[in-house]
């Protein structure tokens, strides 16, 4: 459940033109026209076909307004070049970008995901947007409203008001409503209001630039040519380039702009749960070119760069290191994170077990259902297996990894606790809404009467209104799962990091709560009290065009006398994270660490 994930690995992009078909020869797509609503059924397929022109970066928006569908780009020879389906159901958008190498034809295919909790039928548009020749500037007054507009969505939904009193959240506003000026651009306006989602201090909300700001980046745009990672708030550079040996130096100064200025700049952007930091370095680093791009310098021609060895403290210093461009940025990206041992996962899970040490090491890196071969049920037929070999072994030591995990559908964290519980628990001790229906919705996926109404149909399913007034969870909505016959009686041990998020940061919550696990790592990056997630609401500014989401159900877990800060995520009971040089050899410290403890125990 996190983040449109503002990840930059290498998504491709694309043009078009406009009327849909179904089960015909592909319909023509029109640039920069939005199609009318067009409907789509169960087993349907609808196809379209375009030309692209070569190294133009396009955009394609398939908004889905009460059908969850996938789509797919094919070269005219039908060769599938990406393949998007996001976890944000059945409203919402679907994404893809591209920029041909020649000028060709393209065929577009949009589906509906084939999922028994999916519509038989609903509608969708498409807006196909190729790159402006320079940023729109806008007036006072309509940047004026737009800030209004999510200023008061951030209140009316209560986003922002869990870690923040009203008057601090309404003083922060004023004073980055103070800098708004006449014919700002998007970009200038987008850069003011990001630190106000920030100061929501919910991990779940977003906001990106305009897509036509992005185009125009994408197009003119040039980006820092290395990885990094952060460690202990120091900037570290991953990879070598052409001559420049930079791989394991500590970062200091890009052009002439010092690294603490740039971290400071970046931490006030990136939203998290309370005033837990550590998944905001996580997510910096994967986003840090682009975040230097946008805040920044948008076309350097070169960077100068000034680093300090780690070892020695030398000083180095290199000049006119050559800027990519988009395109050039993706294969960068796509070829240096395939060399990096470790950077991603490749499986959703994995289970292996060392039966010399009596030990089980089960990885899960996501609870999303997408990422498992039969979705939900697949996820529980890895675990009924695994688990079936845990206890036929008689294995004495499980290490449960989780530091890649950012959650993904409700209730996976439940089934795995299953397996590690033998009597049933109390999970929250409340889920809210603040309402059944917004005054904003004008300005969100929900602006058609059908689509609110739906909406509105969806949330009373599965709340109600108290005698206090409050919007709360029906009774046995979210609740434990009952205890597996076999599940694990030994010794337990969790890793935790800044990317253990949303449902990957509730499973520790639960762990710390009902279990003896020892954990070890960082400090997750979601908050142990609970988050905001479930239900978001994406909204589009109207003048701007800023898009972004709010969070709406606010999950607070059954807390325990356990001494962990109100705002904060589970904190480890062993506080371990690698040195630069141990993550380059993939010598994985807190892996070790534990096998270390079982050994000697």
């Amino acid at each position: 459940m996190k983040k449109d994930s503002i990840t930059i690995l290498i998504f491709l992009f694309f043009s078009l033109s406009l009327q849909a078909q179904v089960g015909k020869n592909p319909a023509p797509l029109k640039v920069d026209k939005t199609t009318a609503d067009l409907t789509l059924k169960q087993g349907e397929e609808t196809s379209f076909s375009f030309l692209l022109k070569k190294d133009i970066y396009y955009s394609i928006t398939v908004e889905q307004k009460g059908i969850d569908v996938t789509i797919g780009l094919k070269d005219h020879k039908g060769k599938i070049i990406q393949n998007v389906d996001s976890p944000n159901g059945r409203f919402g958008s679907e994404k893809i970008v591209f920029s041909p190498d020649s000028t060709a034809n393209f065929i577009l295919t949009v589906k509906p995901l084939a999922d028994t909790s999916n519509a038989k039928e609903g509608n969708y548009s498409v807006v196909v947007q190729s790159p402006p020749k320079k940023l729109k500037q806008l007036g006072y007054k309509a940047l004026e409203e737009d800030f209004n507009i999510l200023k008061n969505a951030f209140i009316e939904t209560h986003v922002g008001l869990w870690y923040n009193t009203y008057t601090q959240f309404d003083s922060l506003c004023n004073v980055q409503k103070s800098k708004i000026k006449d014919k700002m651009t998007t970009l200038d306006f987008y850069q003011l209001v990001a630190p106000v989602v920030t100061y929501t201090k919910e991990g779940h909300s977003a906001i990106q630039p305009s897509e036509e700001t992005n185009n125009y980046i994408r197009q003119n745009g040039r980006y820092f040519p290395f990885l990094v990672k952060i460690f202990d708030k120091k900037v570290y550079i991953l990879n070598d380039l052409d001559n420049y040996k930079t791989r394991g130096m500590q970062l200091s100064k890009i052009n002439g702009n010092g690294i603490e200025g740039i971290m400071e700049q970046f931490l006030k952007i990136e939203p998290a749960d309370g005033y837990n930091t550590t998944s905001k370095y996580h997510w910096i680093e994967t986003a840090f070119s682009k975040y230097y791009l946008r805040f920044f310098e948008q076309q350097p021609s070169a960077f100068n760069l000034e680093l300090i060895n780690p070892k020695t403290g030398e000083k180095i210093s290199y000049s006119q290191i050559p800027a990519l461009n988009f395109k050039q940025y993706g294969k960068f990206v796509s070829k240096e994170t395939k060399s990096i041992p470790n950077y991603s996962y490749k499986e959703p899970a994995t289970l292996k077990i060392d039966t010399l040490n009596s030990t089980a090491t089960l990885t899960v890196n996501t609870f999303s259902t997408n990422n498992y071969k039969n979705g939900r049920n697949g996820f529980k037929e890895f675990l009924a297996k695994g688990f079936q070999n845990i206890a036929d072994r008689k294995i004495q030591h499980l290490i449960i990894d989780i530091r890649k995990n950012e959650g993904g559908a409700q209730a996976m964290e439940d089934h795995l606790m299953s397996y590690l519980i033998d009597q049933e628990y109390p999970k929250y001790q409340y889920a809210e809404i603040p309402s059944f229906t917004y005054s904003f919705l004008d300005y969100t996926e929900y602006k058609d009467k059908k689509s609110r109404d739906d909406f509105e149909k969806e949330l009373r399913g599965e709340f109600y209104r108290s005698n206090d007034g409050r919007y709360l969870e029906l009774p046995g909505k979210y609740k434990s799962d009952t205890p597996q016959v076999n599940h694990f009686k030994g010794d337990v041990y969790i890793l935790i990091g800044g990317l253990t998020f949303s449902g990957g940061s509730e499973f520790a919550a639960l762990a710390k709560n009902y279990t003896k696990a020892r954990f070890i790592g960082e400090e997750t990056g979601g908050g142990y009290y609970g988050n905001t997630s479930g239900y978001f609401i994406h909204y589009t500014l109207p003048n701007s065009k800023l898009t972004g989401r709010i969070p709406i159900i606010k999950f607070a877990v059954e807390k325990k006398e356990n001494g962990i800060p109100f705002g904060h995520g589970v904190m480890p009971d062993d506080t371990i994270q690698p040195k630069i040089d141990e993550f380059l050899s993939a010598y994985d410290t807190e892996m070790e660490f534990v096998k270390k403890l079982i050994k000697n125990k």
